[in-house]
């Protein structure tokens, strides 16, 4: 592996604490993993976050504290020629979250596109994310809400 790829991900939480979960098919493939995706040339992690919440919610989004990001090679899925890196952050809407359209159906879609799901935060460490990145993330996100 000599390229990699940056990528931003964001645990966005609801009045009730349920966190949102993608559920995407991406070039036939089935993924369980949190809304976000990939740094474009010359974006920042918040810049490209904000722009991912965008494009895949229509939402605007202030970005938090980095809660993870994988210090562990991973390799990419998509291109074995490629590692992934990726960076979870808190995330806030700066918009009501009842206009958020989603689903409560907890099933990738038979054709290429997201479902977006709220799940209840004691059920997240139970989602059968597609990737380790996206497994260990959950846990940090759940660390995040014991208190200290």
């Amino acid at each position: 592996m000599n390229k990699r790829t940056l990528r931003v991900y964001g645990f966005l939480e609801d009045a009730t604490g349920r966190l949102l979960i993608a559920f995407e098919r991406f070039r036939g493939m089935p993924l369980v993993k949190f809304p976000g995706g990939g740094i474009e040339w010359g974006e920042s992690h918040q810049t490209a976050l904000c722009r991912e919440f965008q494009e895949e919610l229509g939402l605007h989004i202030a970005v938090g504290p980095c809660l993870f990001f994988n210090d562990f090679a991973v390799q990419s899925a998509i291109d074995p020629e490629v590692q992934v890196q990726s960076f979870f952050y808190a995330v806030r809407a700066l918009e009501p979250l009842d206009s958020l359209v989603t689903s409560e159906v907890r099933e990738v879609p038979e054709n290429e596109g997201e479902r977006f799901v709220w799940v209840p935060a004691e059920e997240v460490l139970k989602l059968p994310f597609t990737f380790e990145i996206e497994q260990v993330a959950s846990r940090a996100w759940a660390a995040s809400k014991t208190p200290q």
